[in-house]
């Protein structure tokens, strides 16, 4: 079983996360995204990060490599879309059984 890690974000997303021993690859454009990801491709990781605005730019090569790893989307240091805090929050509320609670009422 894989337990590399891997980012794939902006330059300012990639400082915070480069010091936890993850594989970083600064992608600041669509044909950054795809040449990181592709080159994220050719390893095996157990998690893939990549921003919220790194997901947008890879929406269709994101299936194909879910079946090698898994794919979190975090919110990146320079977008406000949410995408990624959204993503987050629903994994927290389905860990700690808030989404079944708020299901029910």
């Amino acid at each position: 079983m894989p337990d590399k890690l891997a980012l794939i974000a902006d330059e300012d997303t990639v400082l915070g996360f480069g010091s936890l021993g993850m594989d970083c690859h600064i992608a600041e454009n669509a044909s950054q995204a795809q040449s990181a990801f592709d080159e994220v491709m050719k390893k095996t990781y157990a998690v893939v990060f990549v921003t919220d605005t790194i997901a947008r730019f890879l929406e269709e090569s994101k299936p194909d490599f879910m079946k090698k790893a898994m794919i979190m989307v975090l919110p990146g240091c320079n977008t406000r879309n949410k995408m990624g805090l959204k993503e987050l929050t629903a994994i927290v509320e389905k860990a700690v059984g808030i989404s079944n609670i708020m299901d029910k009422a």
